[in-house]
């Protein structure tokens, strides 16, 4: 009996394949690994897309893994990610693969320099500092609200009436510590054209106390 070639993952050309197979072949390489792993059928993973809402067919993940389908679209990879408790980042740039990736066409490097230059973690470009600041402000603002527990439950009490004593001074103390350590973060968000994250409905009055939100600012100028 003649085997079938594997027209596209199994070639021994890397050379030979496009950079958009290249990544594409990964992806697919990726989710085959971690679906073994988790001892999951191509079938169960058809099936649990369904349940997520969006239906990726048991077809279309053996087509992926045989190299007869060539293309994996972004929904695609978000549900089956999802399926595979794997972040999407994960499987485009998966670290697990080993060996190095062409970020793109003329740009090699390892695994894990890859992805975070996708997700913005690397820190040698200037466009990516926007979302540092994004992930600072979520870092100290997950800090405040874990340092000011009792406080941050005062929200949920509808009338002042209701609080605890010696709640008002705990809610003074939390927002001082805003004033401190999170303004400064988000006025300069604001200066350089980027939406603050909303905070609680019940502190929206300090974003009154922020600049104006820069529109013509270019951070890539500066």
């Amino acid at each position: 009996m003649t085997q079938r070639r594997e027209e596209h993952w199994s070639t021994d050309d890397e050379n030979a394949l496009d950079w958009h197979d290249r990544i594409t072949r990964d992806v697919i390489r990726a989710i085959t690994r971690r679906r073994k792993f988790l001892g999951l059928s191509a079938q169960d993973v058809a099936d649990e897309t369904g349940e997520l809402g969006h239906e990726v067919p048991r077809n279309v993940i053996a087509n992926w893994e045989s190299g007869r389908r060539k293309t994996i679209t972004i929904p695609e990879l978000i549900v089956v990610a999802e399926v595979l408790d794997a972040a999407p980042v994960e499987l485009l740039f998966s670290p697990a693969l080993g060996g190095s990736i062409d970020y793109l066409p003329e740009m090699s490097s390892d695994r894990w320099s890859a992805l975070a230059h996708f997700t913005g973690e690397a820190r040698h470009s200037l466009g990516m500092y926007r979302l540092r600041l994004y992930r600072e402000h979520a870092r100290i603002w997950q800090e405040l609200q874990e340092e000011h527990h009792e406080a941050v439950q005062l929200e949920f009490k509808l009338f002042r009436e209701e609080w605890p004593p010696g709640s008002q001074e705990k809610r003074d103390a939390f927002i001082a510590a805003i004033r401190e350590r999170l303004q400064p973060v988000r006025s300069h968000m604001r200066e350089i054209g980027l939406e603050v994250p909303h905070l609680a409905s019940n502190l929206g009055f300090l974003d009154a106390e922020l600049p104006p939100l820069n529109t013509d600012t270019d951070l890539e100028d500066k």
